[in-house]
Order: C-alpha cells, then structure tokens, then sequence
C-alpha cells in the first residue's frame, strides 16, 4: 500500500533538530579529547573515522534545513552535499592510502570508505532522477536516514567500540589469516588494530 505524504516538513524540522545536537555532540566529543586524535599511534586513522562522522552529520544537518525551505531546494542540496561528501571521501582516501605503509591500520577501512563513497555518489546522482517536490522530499528523507546511520556508527568507532556485525567478523576472519602468514608479527598487529 502507497501513502501520499503531502509534507515532509515535520520530518524535516525534527531531523535538523537531531542531527544540529548530533553534530554539537561530537564537537564536544573531540574536544574533551583531543589528544586522541593527536597522540595515537593510528592517529590519521581515527581523524578518518572522526571525518566521515562529522560530515554525514553535517550532511543531513544541511539536507533536513534544505527540505524545510519553500521550494523544491533538496535536489540542489543533494547534489552540493553529494559532492562535498565524495570530495571529502576521495581525500581521506587518499591519506589513508598514504598513511598505509607508516602505520597500522585496520583492514576495514577501503570497505567502509568505499561505502560511504557510494552512498554520497547515490545521493549526488538522485538530485538528476527525482523531478517532482515530492519525490525529491522523499528522497532527501531517505538519504537523512542513511547519513544518521552512518554518523551514528562512525561515532560509536570514535569511543573505541565496535557494532559487532557481519564487517567487523569478516575483518577479524582477514586479520587471524594475516596473523597465519605473518607469525612473527601479524598476531599483535591484528589485536592492535583498531575498528
């Protein structure tokens, strides 16, 4: 059954809401603690992750205000966010790919960046399909689900902690058989890796 939504302003005012106290969080979150993105030994790996929450969180800030002004101002929106969200990914790519033969870094980052890459190349391509205010309200909508999802789990890696889903078992499935390979070393790297 298809329900007729004839505003998605409520959504909208309540979803800048959260997201405006999600992005306050994690300012505060950062600044408690800044050390640690300072004085760790995965330091660029971290700034990575502290990133791509930030600007998910800021995306659906910006979407959701988007979706609250007259018009049909959520395509355009989409497609300036969708780009700023695949420059920023492409850049911490980048540095991370660098950062690759320093230290140590985790094996879940190409995968998750990969994602997050999709998803704002997703976004940035719905501004061109979706004609109708509607449609494109809708789409917004989902799009401010995705990017909460995505914040959210960034910023639970930002504690330290991992979800314990089907990525995080593959990984330590890849890390136990680095560890195999690499008996002298590989053991302690794959503890030490962080999420």
């Amino acid at each position: 059954m298809i329900v007729s939504v004839p505003s998605y302003t409520s959504f909208f005012a309540g979803s800048a809401g959260v997201a405006g106290a999600l992005v306050g969080l994690l300012f505060v979150a950062l600044s408690v603690t800044p050390e640690r993105l300072k004085a760790t030994r995965d330091s660029v790996e971290h700034q990575a992750v502290a990133a791509t929450a930030f600007t998910a969180l800021v995306d659906a800030l910006f979407l959701s205000m988007a979706g609250l002004l007259p018009g049909n101002g959520t395509p355009g929106a989409a497609l300036a966010l969708g780009l700023l969200g695949l420059t920023s990914t492409v850049g911490l790519i980048i540095r991370l790919w660098r950062a690759r033969s320093s230290g140590r870094l985790s094996h879940r980052w190409p995968v998750l960046l990969s994602l997050i890459f999709a998803c704002y190349a997703a976004q940035a391509a719905t501004s061109f399909i979706t004609s109708s205010t509607a449609g494109a309200q809708a789409q917004a909508a989902k799009f401010v689900f995705i990017l909460f999802a995505v914040g959210i789990a960034r910023s639970w890696e930002l504690l330290g902690l991992r979800g314990g889903g089907l990525l995080d078992l593959l990984v330590g499935r890849a890390d136990k058989a680095a560890a195999a390979r690499h008996p002298g070393g590989g053991a302690d790297e794959a503890a030490g890796a962080p999420g």
